[in-house]
């Protein structure tokens, strides 16, 4: 569709939506809204619920003091970390995780290992949205995860400065600055962190001929080893030009650099176990990620509170760098070592500019409209080589170059209601999209372009003053990233290749929530029940090319569906203690139709999230946290439970102006990563652990001369 179609089609909405019927204004009632979260200055809910997203506020979670972000997902209820930093959320991996409600070039293609070098006493809150509203980018099957970061506002100067040191030379610390003297706001922080990454892994694989009924088998013991260190520097300035206008920019830039040694012992086996071949195959790899993004922004404030004109530009630039060098040792039969290498280089930019207009027409009708030109490109270069008599010589199946550009122009509106007890906000999206990939040493083009309209529905109807009803729906989609569409395979290991699918298409999702919330004094319970359709999802296949290599793959299902059941408690039990407790039960099925098989497959998953805090003394704090999930499906087999259980113990001084705090994350060193594959052709188990319990001993002290403005008595949290 052409941008003029574009256009029309959201005038025709905008119209549409100012002549909507205002309420009648000859009978005043006492406004009950819930559309938006009040925050009361003083300490937070732990959780607060809205009619579109959940927000935890992890100010008091202990982890939030030593850990990571992804140590610190751990404890938010339907969301789960595996052993290498990867989130699901109500058992779908296809999240998008946002950073102050924008994409950032730190939630990239790496964005697991960032999450586990990022220092988590930098986040405020964190926001779970599953089903979002129109305003919001629809990408992602089971929704997005907003990570907010701290940013102080008080009069004055101050900041804060928190070290940790932990077991196996484990450090890591942060310094936050803060200087508001009036109409301007600097701000500015620095983290650094110091990691150590030991990682086993076992695999056992029988694998069946099918013509000949034949079988073999094979077994690999790796052992991987690494320190990261990583460095995140963020800096920002905000203006009051004049009561109604502010300005800003900010800055940020992330590096992070690691040695990774791993030794791969593989063992081939015949039909009677016997070793034929066996070989170990050790990898060096100095790697080192750079992220650079910059932010302005420019809001107008009309005289009406709450009517804004805002315009925000983000750019962003990644650049990585893997320099593989391996090195092939033969004990059967005893041969010679050879030597192979492989250079990669993958690196992109990111823009994103929006203009928004926001008009709350009367107390309880809100209006809201904006425009969003999103950008991004990626370019990866695949360098190999093998020594060959001496000589290096470039290799031919490892080289290759794959470019990729998307181009996204939006167009959105929302329209909020409250009438009486019952609110509403609803919404449209519509997206024109533009995709270009060159698969540059074959000079294979692709050209995709294609518009959709997402629709959103949020509902909440108050039963009483302590129960409240809500129903959502949404259309999201999920779209192929560049690597998993490069046609060239990546050789880490020669027997095991991951290669990308030119052809995956975007799958749709369309999802339907109904959930029923209890709140009185200290205690919130929400239930919510869910419907998640899925066409076109992604799904890896497993595939050998001949009787040792094993090929994995992106295709599309057909489709697949899943049903689920969250329940969410936050109550605290007088001023001894509080309890968060999540728990995420759902039944899954799969139609792999489309891949071959004939049948459908279906089972029943479930999740808990556990924190308890206990008050010990007005300045002792303990606090417990675990999580669990339960054996899921996937199209080829199925993963295998996980637990972890955390703990701490924090002690205030000097009158709350300083911290030492105790953790110790996996305290009974169970998290481990377990799968098993089981198609006619192959059976594989695999086991994936990392190194024993982490323990820090911290300290944080703040410091400033706070003062604080009049005006701040409440704050509305009515953005993203």
């Amino acid at each position: 569709m052409k941008t003029k179609s574009l256009i029309s089609l959201f005038l025709l909405l905008n119209t549409a939506f100012l002549f909507a019927q205002s309420p009648d204004t000859s009978q005043v009632k006492v406004s009950t809204k819930t559309l938006k979260a009040v925050e009361i200055l003083g300490r937070r809910s732990t959780f607060v619920n809205s009619i579109d997203r959940k927000i935890y506020n992890v100010g008091e979670d202990l982890m939030s003091k030593t850990g990571s972000v992804s140590e610190l997902l751990q404890n938010v209820p339907s969301v789960q970390v595996d052993l290498e930093g990867n989130i699901s959320l109500r058992g779908s991996s296809d999240v998008m995780v946002l950073i102050n409600g924008k994409p950032s070039a730190l939630m990239g293609a790496n964005r697991a290992a960032v999450l586990q070098q990022m220092p988590a006493n930098t986040i405020e809150k964190i926001e779970v949205i599953t089903n979002p509203s129109a305003k919001y980018k629809p990408d992602g099957t089971s929704g997005i995860i907003n990570i907010v970061l701290k940013k102080n506002k008080t009069l004055g100067f101050n900041g804060s400065v928190t070290l940790n040191a932990g077991n196996d030379n484990r450090y890591n610390g942060n310094i936050m600055l803060n200087y508001n003297p009036g109409k301007l706001n600097l701000f500015a922080s620095y983290s650094l962190r110091q990691d150590d990454r030991l990682r086993y892994g076992d695999t056992y694989r029988k694998r069946t001929d099918l013509i000949t009924d034949s079988l073999s088998y094979y077994k690999l013991h790796s052992t991987d080893h690494s320190r990261p260190i990583s460095h995140i520097l963020q800096a920002g300035v905000e203006y009051k030009l004049d009561d109604h206008t502010r300005i800003g920019t900010s800055g940020s830039f992330n590096y992070r650099d690691m040695i990774r040694r791993a030794v791969d012992t593989n063992s081939f086996m015949d039909s009677e176990e016997t070793v034929t071949r066996k070989y170990d195959r050790s990898w060096r790899d100095p790697e080192y990620e750079k992220d650079l993004e910059f932010n302005a922004f420019l809001q107008h404030t009309f005289s009406k509170e709450g009517h804004e004109l805002n315009f925000d530009f983000t750019s962003s630039r990644s650049m990585e760098q893997e320099d593989n060098h391996f090195t092939n040792t033969y004990y059967i039969p005893v041969g010679n070592s050879t030597y192979d290498n492989t250079l990669i280089k993958q690196g992109g930019d990111e823009s994103q500019f929006t203009a928004e207009y926001i008009n709350p027409i009367s107390e309880d009708i809100s209006f809201e409209a904006g425009y969003i030109l999103e950008s991004r490109t990626a370019d990866m270069d695949f360098y190999g080589e093998k020594l060959i008599s001496n000589v290096w010589e470039a290799d031919v199946e490892k080289t290759n170059r794959f470019k990729f550009n998307e181009q996204i122009h939006v167009l959105y509106s929302t329209y909020s209601q409250q009438i009486g007890d019952f609110g509403f906000l609803a919404g449209l999206r519509a997206e024109e999209a533009l995709v270009n990939t060159d698969q540059v040493t074959i000079n294979v083009k692709n050209h995709n372009q294609y518009f959709r309209l997402y629709p959103s529905i949020h509902t909440s109807y108050k039963l009483s003053e302590n129960h409240e009803l809500q129903f959502n729906y949404s259309h999201r989609i999920r779209r192929p990233e560049g690597d998993e569409m490069n046609p060239f395979p990546e050789y880490r290991d020669p027997y095991n290749l991951r290669i990308g699918n030119p052809g995956l298409k975007p799958a749709d999702i369309h999802s339907i929530e109904f959930g029923y919330q209890y709140k009185k004094n200290n205690t919130t319970f929400l239930t919510t029940a869910y419907y998640r359709s899925t066409y076109n999802g992604f799904t890896e296949i497993t595939r050998f090319i001949n009787d040792s290599i094993k090929l994995s793959t992106s295709e599309n299902l057909a489709k697949s569906s899943s049903a689920g059941l969250e329940v969410i408690l936050s109550t605290k039990f007088g001023n001894f203690a509080t309890m968060n407790l999540g728990t995420n039960a759902f039944y899954q099925t799969i139609d792999a139709s489309s891949l071959g098989y004939s049948s459908n497959k279906s089972t029943v998953s479930w999740s808990a999230n556990m924190s308890t805090g206990l008050n010990l003394t007005k300045s002792t704090v303990m606090q417990i946290t675990s999580s669990y999930s339960a054996l899921r499906l996937t199209p080829q087999g199925q993963q295998l439970p996980t637990f972890v259980l955390n703990t701490g113990l924090k002690q205030e001084l000097f009158n709350r102006k300083a911290t030492v705090l105790l953790t110790v994350s996996d305290l009974f060193n169970s998290m481990k990563g377990r799968s098993i594959i089981d198609i006619p052709e192959l059976y594989e188990s695999s086991v994936r652990s990392r190194s024993a319990r982490m323990i820090y001993l911290g300290f944080t002290y703040t410091f400033g001369n706070e003062k604080k403005e009049k005006e701040n008595v409440i704050k509305f949290d009515n953005q993203l």
